[in-house]
């Protein structure tokens, strides 16, 4: 059914945010990429644009469209609505200035060529078409390496990341809608711009713009692929609009279409796959459609963690509190998947420890010597992000708002025990991220497995969602608060503030994840 794959992409935003996509480098000094003035406000609008599709996704999985007739709304969700609809026509028509801009440079007959070396210049051609018939048509040779060049390009990966946004949105979020006989009259017809969402189904379905996409899909590829070739650099920002386009549903359909059929089928082909029956069918689509969704919605962030710029001595004192096996969870209110999710925490990692402490637990000469490297560099966080499963720093983890560590503090537990636990961490370094966000699978893993995994003798609070089980980081934070606590919490942030009173009451307060709760947390901590 359709509206699998629409329950399955607010999956991936709801469960899939613990593991919002961050860079597997540490920070460095900015280097002299070109970064394009509207770069930021883009940032905003698609954040605004994936905002949309997840409420609408919501809307229409709520009212059950593709599965019944005709819906009947209250006035208020009648209003609500057209008031949706309103401000993401407002996102959209920025969004398509961009995009129809650069797209102009693929139009028709028009080509973009690769050109390195060769200086950035435009031409005008001729070909002949028939007899004594010729017609006229733009060339651009674009150079990489000149400064023109360069900002060409990012210009059109701007455009071309958000032409693909927009062709997503009405694919997942939009086309339900429009489907719906009473839905599109009200939003044609009984709204101020008239007959809005016909005009987006018609540009959604244009052979001319998807022509245009698929072009310029080939040539930004092609940039990519020479620059690796070459092993030429791509700045942070372009590689995060190189990284939207990839996660798009309709950058996989172009790459997959390997039969010649165009775009039409390709699509078909896709939403065939997406509504295969049975727990087989849905893995393995939800493995590729979460795994784009997610990526981008994980990409978004408006700004940096309130622990971004932990003091040095105040990481020391961290460093120095935690214990091998600790784990660790955070919430980042800044990125779009927070918006999505319901509870309060969005990602779960472990603390391995430091290379004193591994070797006081007589575990250190078990561990490979480039982990040994690694966690003398202080890559000491074993944690599960898109990319997979990484032994990351502190300072790379706390890009966050708040942070709670949680320890294992039951008194039958060994040495012995923690040894094994350490190892089963560490192997876990390497694996692929689950996109389907099942337990059961051992090749993937997903951010709140990694407790699940390395503490394999507790019984978790599982959750059964598209015939998959699932551990969300709120699932892990559970076991820390009540009477019976497999775990304590000993350390936690709030807001980029430490807090230290009655922690496990605190936590409580938190997983309810509501204004009254928060409320109630912030008065109890005097915040």
């Amino acid at each position: 059914m359709r509206f699998a794959i629409v329950l399955l992409c607010a999956l991936t935003a709801f469960v899939g945010a613990c593991s919002s996509f961050k860079s597997s480098t540490e920070r460095t000094p900015a280097a002299t990429y070109y970064v394009d003035p509207q770069y930021y406000d883009l940032q905003v609008l698609m954040a605004e644009a994936l905002d949309f599709r997840a409420a609408a996704l919501r809307f229409a999985d709520e009212k059950k469209l593709g599965q019944t007739g005709d819906v009947s709304l209250s006035r208020s969700e009648g209003e609500w609505v057209r008031a949706m609809g309103a401000k993401y026509l407002e996102t959209r028509k920025k969004l398509m200035d961009l995009a129809i801009a650069e797209g102009e440079y693929f139009a028709g007959k028009n080509q973009v060529k690769l050109a390195p070396y060769k200086g950035t210049k435009a031409e005008k051609k001729e070909r002949n078409v028939r007899k004594d018939t010729y017609e006229t048509y733009n060339v651009l040779n674009v150079d990489p390496k000149d400064a023109q060049g360069e900002k060409q390009i990012f210009r059109m990966q701007m455009a071309l990341a958000s032409a693909l946004l927009l062709m997503d949105n009405y694919l997942v979020a939009i086309q339900p809608f429009n489907e719906n006989s009473s839905l599109r009259y009200v939003l044609n017809y009984d709204v101020p711009q008239k007959r809005a969402l016909q005009a987006i189904a018609d540009s959604y379905s244009s052979t001319h713009r998807r022509d245009q996409i698929e072009d310029a899909i080939k040539f930004i590829d092609s940039v990519m692929a020479w620059r690796r070739a070459n092993g030429e650099k791509t700045s942070p920002e372009e590689a995060q609009l190189y990284t939207l386009t990839q996660s798009s549903i309709w950058y996989l359909a172009v790459k997959n279409d390997k039969t010649g059929t165009g775009f039409k089928d390709a699509i078909a082909n896709l939403w065939n796959r997406l509504t295969l029956r049975g727990k087989r069918g849905v893995r393995a689509v939800s493995y590729g459609v979460s795994m784009g969704f997610g990526n981008m919605v994980g990409l978004v962030e408006t700004r940096k963690g309130f622990l971004y710029n932990m003091s040095e001595s105040e990481k020391a004192n961290l460093i120095g509190e935690m214990k091998p096996l600790d784990i660790l969870m955070e919430k980042t209110p800044f990125r779009l998947t927070d918006k999505m999710i319901p509870g309060h925490y969005g990602h779960v990692a472990i603390w391995l420890g430091t290379e004193a402490q591994l070797k006081d637990l007589q575990v250190w000469d078990q561990i490979p010597a480039k982990i040994q490297a690694k966690i003398r560099a202080g890559h000491r966080i074993v944690e599960a992000l898109r990319p997979g499963v990484e032994l990351n720093t502190l300072e790379h983890f706390l890009n966050i708002d708040d942070f709670l560590v949680v320890r294992d503090t039951r008194s039958n537990i060994t040495d012995e025990y923690r040894r094994k636990a350490v190892l089963q961490a560490i192997a876990q370094i390497g694996k692929e991220y689950d996109f389907n966000f099942d337990v059961h699978t051992h090749t993937r893993i997903v951010c709140s497995e990694i407790a699940y995994v390395v503490f394999g003798d507790v019984k978790w609070p599982l959750e059964e969602t598209l015939r998959r089980y699932t551990i969300s980081p709120d699932n892990v934070a559970q076991l820390a608060i009540g009477n019976q606590r497999t775990f304590e919490p000993v350390i936690m942030y709030y807001d980029g503030k430490r807090v230290y009173k009655d922690l496990p009451y605190s936590l409580g307060l938190l997983l309810k994840a509501d204004d009254q709760h928060y409320a109630e947390f912030k008065k109890f901590q005097n915040l």
